[in-house]
């Protein structure tokens, strides 16, 4: 009788060790089923910053918590620049990363200017970035068109796609982004937002790729006005980089960039999208203005600088 309970006692141990080695052994394969090889920042990656190999490491994590856009070779992102910042937790997705030139091309130089954080949308541009530039008036101009509209200009679009190399501060320290981006699972705005609300540091000088007419373009914006910049979607595909837009050539034709003059005639129909203050297809004479900004802006003072 004592046999046979000890004989059944071992056939249940035997019993239960195989259904438990089973077990173990469908969790294991379940596992390498459902998971995946991906790759992921050693480090949180700031705006501006050149992707390298040395920045990534390989790391296996479940199918079910990879991004559909998310980059898995490192290959495919070597080299690119980071548009909005990584944290070592994430994933590299696409979005926030684009082959962005940050070295001058042919008939290219960088330029330096003075900045502060009201002209660089509250602070929120960084290196790597392409902004819009803008010129808003001390007092309101008046813009005639050969049709004979009369727009009341407060500001108007010089530049677009211009490339930034640099946002210093007055001690010479690259402004960075402080916040991270844990909650991968908000919108790609969202993050970006998140991202740009909180500056390592205030800027004093911004560094540009520019070419001689678009030098011309910043300069004799900021003798006849207040230079502010626009941060475009960056979310989005960029298009060209670094071009002065037909309002401009059509404005440094009528000599608007003199503050003497408050009324120029255009010899051609302005672009309405490049212009505040301006109604429909223009607005009459008398129309009322767009806030102007206090006069005495200074002219931005430049110097073509030469990178180490």
């Amino acid at each position: 009788m004592q046999k046979a309970w000890i004989a059944g006692t071992l056939g249940c141990l035997l019993m239960g060790g195989s259904v438990t080695g089973y077990w173990h052994f469908m969790k294991h394969t379940e596992f390498r089923v459902q998971t995946m090889e991906t790759v992921k920042p050693v480090r949180m990656l700031h705006s501006g910053e050149v992707v390298q190999a040395s920045l990534l490491r390989k790391e296996i994590i479940p199918v079910a918590a990879h991004q559909a856009d998310a980059v898995t070779r490192m290959e495919d992102v070597i080299g690119k620049t980071v548009l909005v910042p990584l944290a070592s937790s994430e994933e590299l997705v696409a979005w926030k990363l684009d082959d962005r030139r940050m070295v001058p091309g042919e008939g290219e130089r960088y330029f330096s200017f003075r900045t502060d954080a009201a002209a660089n949308v509250n602070n929120m541009v960084r290196r790597g970035d392409r902004v819009d530039v803008w010129v808003e008036f001390d007092q309101p101009k008046g813009v005639a068109t050969p049709g004979g509209a009369l727009y009341t200009v407060g500001a108007v679009k010089i530049i677009e796609g211009l490339p930034v190399t640099g946002v210093k501060t007055p001690e010479g320290v690259e402004v960075t982004d402080t916040g991270g981006l844990e909650a991968v699972v908000e919108p790609a705005r969202s993050q970006y937002r998140e991202a740009r609300s909180k500056a390592a540091g205030k800027p004093e000088l911004n560094t540009y790729i520019m070419s001689d007419e678009v030098f011309e373009a910043y300069s004799l914006g900021g003798m006849g006005g207040r230079i502010k910049l626009a941060l475009p979607d960056l979310t989005a595909p960029a298009g060209a980089s670094g071009t002065v837009t037909p309002l401009f050539r059509q404005l440094k034709e009528a000599d608007a960039f003199t503050k003497t003059k408050p009324q120029v005639r255009l010899n051609g129909e302005p672009d309405p999208g490049h212009m505040t203050g301006a109604a429909g297809g223009g607005a009459k004479a008398g129309a009322e203005a767009a806030p102007a900004s206090p006069a005495g802006s200074p002219v931005p003072q430049a110097k073509e600088v030469n990178p180490q």
